[in-house]
């Protein structure tokens, strides 16, 4: 799926086409953790958003809209745990009739058996577990759950995969990279990669989720998320990213307004033709983010996995992945 992609924004570069090929929707914004990373639920929290959870109705019809706007990937995921919401399987069911491709993270501790099967029996694409520690302590300082948990959901994912011969989902593990679990990453990464397909380690981001404790160094580019992504937050709101936590750049309500119209209205477009022209503001999170989605990648090759190595990610990919 991610050569699709990547096939596709080349092809819609060539075309100058700026017809979106994700859509993140957010369905809440409530979390059961407490990760004191989170901008948005952690002691250093940058927004007051009211918390809250997408009307169904409103969910099916976004979705429909980006399916005829000719999108192919949908994220259901924001500030909270997806599965919180009632419905959040129906809206994976609903996508996936449409022949849209879904992935999203998790912390796993939704996940029942039932759920998990359902997982497997819709085809979800990828599910990525929120996996911040290798100890239960530092598990428990870092996000205020229950290391075990989690991990019993990503072995039950496993297994029932294997047992189904199926191909999907892909399944990725994940950790926010601080001085808690700094020492844990060797033995995490040695162990996980055994396990999932990927093993992803983020580098932490402090101001809202936008800058890196060492700052970028490689030339600026445009960011891809204004060409190819569309944010919608559980309320209607678009904003231009998924860093945007407080708002500020609300484009207009997705409820009220055609999906299409709000994609390509004035602001949008001035937004991107400023970043092509290398000015990379408004608006002012983007004047100061270091998290701007692409950049240079370097790899590293492994007896059992490719690392591949960004500014913002270490990202180990086993040789053997289907």
């Amino acid at each position: 799926m991610r050569q699709l992609r990547a096939i596709q924004k080349k092809l819609q570069d060539a075309l100058g086409d700026i017809r979106p090929s994700t859509l993140q929707i957010e369905v809440t914004n409530a979390c059961n953790f407490r990760c004191i990373m989170c901008p948005f639920h952690g002691p250093e929290k940058a927004s007051e958003r009211p918390v809250g959870y997408i009307d169904p109705d409103n969910y099916y019809h976004i979705v429909k809209q980006f399916k005829e706007m000719g999108g192919r990937l949908v994220i259901p995921q924001g500030a909270g745990e997806s599965f919180l919401h009632k419905q959040f399987t129906d809206f994976i069911e609903y996508t996936k009739t449409l022949d849209l491709s879904v992935a999203f993270n998790t912390n796993g501790s939704c996940l029942t058996p039932e759920i998990m099967s359902k997982m497997m029996d819709l085809e979800v694409d990828e599910i990525g577990f929120s996996l911040d520690a290798l100890q239960p302590d530092t598990f428990r300082q870092i996000t205020g759950g229950d290391l075990r948990q989690t991990e019993n959901a990503i072995l039950q994912m496993v297994s029932m995969r294997k047992k189904s011969a199926k191909k999907q989902p892909l399944l990725r593990v994940l950790l926010v990279e601080q001085e808690m679990n700094a020492d844990e990453i060797e033995a995490y990464v040695k162990r996980w990669i055994t396990i999932a397909d990927e093993v992803v380690i983020q580098t932490r981001r402090t101001g809202a989720g936008r800058a890196l404790q060492k700052p970028r160094t490689e030339p600026r580019k445009p960011c891809r998320h204004l060409f190819d992504t569309l944010f919608v937050q559980w309320d209607g709101k678009m904003v231009v990213c998924c860093e945007d936590w407080e708002s500020v750049t609300d484009i207009g309500n997705a409820f009220k307004t055609p999906l299409q119209y709000l994609w390509k209205n004035q602001l949008m477009n001035q937004y991107r033709k400023s970043q092509k022209n290398g000015v990379y503001y408004p608006p002012d999170i983007c004047r100061v983010c270091e998290a701007w989605a692409g950049g240079k990648e370097h790899r590293v090759k492994h007896s059992n996995a490719i690392e591949c190595v960004t500014a913002l990610t270490r990202v180990w990919r086993r040789k053997d992945m289907r």
